[in-house]
């Protein structure tokens, strides 16, 4: 991360937090060099640049031609990835989530508060070796502090799906497809609960842990 003339869009990064939570919270340890290690590397490594890095130029591990898709839905191209940021693709079409009133900035200030410790995500299993690599992965976070208004839980949060990541010989990204259910998360996030409602239609609180099953693939 120290290249030289980089345009960051919040100042070099600093993943300290979040790298502390998931060497004491995550559930798989790859072996150095390996396909995992490697996949999971790969996909951190896009997460930071598109997070971080402001001008496309400035990319190492996409080519391109470089297209995201989320369960089937439209495809985003890497301008709209540099436009849009990853929650705003991620989430497109939730019903919990307005894509239209948040921009790649405001969208990563809410979850970035709402999750101080940071949204640690790791690789699970590999199904698949390149060029299409298929994965299960997990992401979870300790929701600390208020999100849009709504009061932290203290809860961890948990999202669990699958990946198809399509690379070139260079190991960079063609594409990237995510399959799995943020309704869970958003829901508890919201203040819409996460199990049942009662018959005021309260939101429960009770659950300490959010979980999704991974969507399963063709």
């Amino acid at each position: 991360m120290d290249e030289k003339d980089i345009k960051w869009r919040n100042g070099l990064p600093n993943y300290d937090i979040v790298n502390k939570t998931f060497q004491k919270e995550r559930t798989k340890k790859h072996s150095e060099g390996s396909l995992e290690s490697i996949v999971e590397n790969l996909v951190k490594t896009w997460e930071m640049e598109s997070t971080h890095k402001e001008r496309l130029q400035d990319w190492k591990s996409v080519t391109q031609d470089f297209a995201f898709q989320v369960n089937g839905g439209p495809k985003f191209n890497a301008k709209d990835n540099v436009d849009r940021g990853n929650y705003n693709m991620l989430l497109e079409g939730s019903p919990l989530y307005d894509v239209c009133k948040e921009s790649n900035a405001s969208s990563h200030e809410m979850f970035k508060k709402a999750f101080p410790e940071g949204f640690a995500w790791e690789l699970l299993e590999v199904f698949s070796g390149p060029p299409r690599v298929s994965f299960t992965w997990r992401h979870w976070a300790k929701w600390s502090r208020d999100f849009n208004g709504v009061k932290a839980t203290g809860e961890t949060l948990e999202l669990f799906g699958s990946c198809v990541v399509e690379v070139d010989s260079d190991l960079k990204i063609k594409f990237i497809h995510v399959f799995y259910d943020p309704s869970i998360m958003m829901a508890t996030l919201t203040g819409f609960g996460c199990k049942h409602l009662g018959k005021d239609q309260s939101p429960e609180k009770e659950t300490k842990s959010v979980k999704v099953s991974p969507v399963v693939m063709n």
